[in-house]
């Protein structure tokens, strides 16, 4: 009994390190020749600080729960989100926010439809200009002011993960977002999506 104990648990052992050599070498040690070539095909630009303070808005209340950044490439998404993500566009964000779930459209290329102006009210007051549209209300961004200490940080971070900012760009960011909303910083991050990595508006409705 003994011996059949120890069989199955050599047994086990060595079925364990071979599972874990052969992961290791499909996974991790292709990894260390890896050159990220995305980042230089990219047409992707990292963003502002304002954009940045509005992307973290953006995850803070809880967007990313309703809208999908992520334009499949079939006629009926190309049709009413435009042109289809690729891989390179996504090569400065930190984490994705692709999600799952459309409760509301995919605002992959909504910079590309409509103004600041439309954007802030539909924030403010969303059934005013989508009278069907059962998104809450966010008067209350407008009011609250941006944390330039918060945001430099992030751009910090930021650079940390890869995205190539400089020195003199965080330097400069808490004068970018300063006497700012987290509003007009959601408003900016909203304006940013879509306009530098797409060429076309491709049939947005």
């Amino acid at each position: 009994m003994e011996n059949s104990i120890s069989k199955s648990s050599f047994a086990f052992i060595t079925i364990t390190t071979i599972v874990v050599m052969f992961s290791f070498f499909v996974w991790v040690f292709p990894s260390f020749f890896y050159s990220n070539d995305l980042a230089k095909k990219t047409t992707a630009q990292p963003y502002t600080a304002l954009e940045l303070a509005g992307r973290d808005v953006y995850m803070s209340q809880g967007c990313v729960s309703c809208h999908t950044q992520m334009v499949r490439n079939i006629e009926a998404e190309r049709k009413r989100y435009g042109r289809p993500n690729k891989m390179e566009d996504d090569v400065y964000e930190f984490t994705f926010l692709w999600s799952s779930q459309r409760t509301g459209p995919d605002l992959t290329n909504i910079g590309l439809k409509y103004t600041p102006d439309w954007h802030t009210q539909h924030l403010i007051n969303p059934q005013s200009v989508v009278p069907n549209s059962i998104m809450p209300q966010y008067p209350w961004l407008f009011e609250k002011p941006l944390n330039p200490d918060h945001v430099e940080a992030a751009m910090e971070a930021m650079k940390k993960l890869g995205v190539p900012y400089t020195d003199t760009q965080i330097a400069k960011a808490a004068d970018e977002v300063k006497d700012k909303t987290e509003g007009e910083a959601l408003v900016s991050y909203l304006m940013s999506l879509g306009v530098d990595t797409h060429n076309d508006v491709g049939g947005l409705q």
